[in-house]
This record gives C-alpha cells, structure tokens and sequence, in this order.
C-alpha cells in the first residue's frame, strides 16, 4: 500500500489561531461587534431565540451550540414548530441568522499564529504525501497553506467550482487535499443546479455567503417586530442558473446523516485518504461522541483492509493538556497508538 499520512485536525488545532472552541461559542453568537446594523439586529434575534426556547437570561449559562442547532435541525427536518411562535418556515430564517454569525467569528476572530504556521509548514516538508481531513468549518488550515511561498493548490474533492483563482496553475508544485467533513464556511451550495462553489480565499463577505433571501427577511420582521430593509441583504448569484447561493455546512446535529448534496463524495474521499495512508496525525480533536458517525468511519478505514498492510497503523495524537481525551484515544485505538502529546503542537515538532 502506498505510504500515505493523513493528518485529522480538530477544534483545538483552530483555537491557536484565537478561534473560540465550541463550548464557548454560544457568547459570541450574541455579543454586538459593530461590525454593521445587521450584524448587531442578528445578535438580538438570536438572543431572543435563546430567552423562548432556552429559557436564557443574561447572567445566566448559555445554551450550548449543538443544542442550539440540534432543536432547529430537528424542527426543519421534521416540519415541527418550536412552540407558537416558531414554525419550521421561521426557524429555517433563524437557522441562516446563526450560520451568518458562526461565519462572521470564524472569520472575525483569526488572528495569525507562527506557531501553528510553522507547524504546517514542518509536517509539509516532513511528508512527501500528506493530506488534511478536518472537522472544522474555518479556513484556518487553508490560511497557513496558502501563506507558504511555494504554490501549493488545495484539493476539497466536493466537486466544487473555485470562485476565484488565486495563482498560476502552470506553477503549482504539489495539491494539497483538504477534506472537510462538516463543510466549511468559505463554501456556497445552488440548491437548483446543485453547483458548489468553493472561495478559497474568502473573498466573499459572510452576508453574501449566507444566501439570504427576501422571504427570509420578511419571516425575520414578521417574527421579531424588526425591520430589516431588503438594500442591507446582498448575495452571490451561481455561475451556471442564476439562483442565490448559500452556505454550506453541516452543523453539529445529532440529525445530520452527511448523505445529502456533496457531503456523500466528501465522506469517501476521507474514507478513501484514512484506509491508503500508513500513518494518522491526530492534532487538537477530542474525538468527541456527537461525532458518532465520524468515529465509525475512522474504525471502518482502520479495520477493513488491515490485513493488506505491510506496516501496522502509526497513530500519533497531539492535544493540550486533556488526560480525559487521551483516555478516549487509548480505549477506541489500543495498542494502535504510537504516541501522544498532551503539551501541544510545540512538544510534537520536537518530537518531529
């Protein structure tokens, strides 16, 4: 079998670039940056989502995001309401309010590491065939790749169309696959044509690739006694119909089966890059039990061609201080795992 190492980055790779983890995004989701009048009026609607449904009050613990979104996902899903006031039509606007500032944090919030930088640019160079699968929706990863001075393209193998080409394709060196299981925040989905649009370098607004639409800020006032004018929403049209583009992304939903759109040819790439390669980097993932459906498809590719190997499976795993996560890793892979560092990326480059 080809020598392959495939490197799976969580949440915890991202906060060194000053990206909140997931149980602290639920502050940010309502805190008012001034980046502009909607932003503050999409804060305020989903504080009030908060208060109906979660019973929030400010002092008070917030609401999980999973949970945030798993009540949303359930209703759409479903055609249920959430209480009098909450139809399914009214939560699907809701929905696209709380992706509109999940975008505007991950983009909002980067703040460049030379750190975590140096830490890409080593594995790079460290391994002739390397790949990513991340279950992050921030671009974080692609930022550091895109900084290095060689021309390295980015592969998200979803079919995807790139809105913008950024270099010469005559001089790049190496194509970097970048496998995003729960989506990503820089991609936008034509739900008529089914076209994926993939913007590398982000140089969409998060408003634009939110995809709202007329209906939605009509369900919003309607909903909210606000007034939101339709001159504050602007979108991206597709290239191919004309229709308005949205994001795309999987939130953490217990309901998600990943089987939908593009995310069917994203699972078996990864599937396919975790089965070929002889070695896995775990970096940052707390290999968490929302994630069900991820964990098997991980032990799927570690078991079902083993016997082909001519090398047992190399697992390294990299986190921060988290003896809990190493128990996880230890009781799902065994004897499997080669090493563990729990100081952080630092300690696995001088491992390296």
């Amino acid at each position: 079998m080809p020598k392959k190492t495939t490197v799976i980055l969580g949440a915890g790779f991202s906060k060194n670039s000053g990206l909140p983890l997931q149980s602290d995004f639920s502050n940010h989701l309502i805190e008012r940056y001034s980046i502009d009048d909607f932003d503050k009026t999409a804060s305020t609607i989903i504080e009030k989502y908060m208060e109906n449904v979660f019973g929030y009050s400010k002092g008070n613990v917030f609401p999980q995001l999973d949970d945030i979104l798993t009540s949303i996902d359930i209703a759409i899903n479903s055609g249920h309401n959430l209480g009098l006031k909450y139809s399914h039509v009214h939560l699907e606007a809701i929905r696209k309010v709380i992706v509109y500032k999940i975008i505007s944090i991950l983009d909002g919030f980067y703040k460049y590491s030379e750190h975590a930088a140096n830490f890409i640019r080593l594995l790079l160079n460290k391994y002739d065939e390397i790949n990513f699968i991340t279950l992050n929706w921030d671009t974080v990863l692609e930022k550091y790749i895109c900084g290095l001075e060689e021309n390295i393209d980015i592969d998200y193998a979803n079919g995807g169309e790139e809105f913008k080409k950024a270099y010469n394709l005559l001089k790049i060196s190496k194509v970097i696959k970048v496998i995003k299981v729960h989506g990503s925040c820089n991609w936008m989905y034509c739900n008529n044509c089914r076209m994926l649009v993939n913007d590398i370098k982000n140089d969409i607004s998060p408003l634009k690739r939110t995809g709202f639409t007329k209906k939605d800020i009509m369900l919003l006032n309607d909903l909210e006694g606000i007034n939101i004018t339709d001159n504050k929403i602007d979108n991206t049209k597709c290239f191919h119909c004309e229709n308005i583009l949205s994001s795309h992304i999987a939130t953490q939903s217990y309901k998600n089966s990943f089987k939908v759109n593009s995310f069917s040819n994203v699972w078996s790439e990864a599937e396919k890059l975790l089965t070929s390669s002889n070695k896995w980097i775990f970096v940052g993932y707390s290999l968490t039990q929302i994630d069900y459906e991820f964990k098997h498809l991980l032990k799927i590719a570690e078991l079902k061609l083993s016997h082909k190997r001519d090398k047992d499976l190399i697992i390294d795993v990299v986190l921060l201080n988290s003896n809990l996560t190493i128990s996880k890793y230890k009781s799902f892979f065994g004897d499997k795992i080669n090493m563990v560092c729990n100081k952080g990326i630092g300690e696995y480059i001088n491992y390296l």
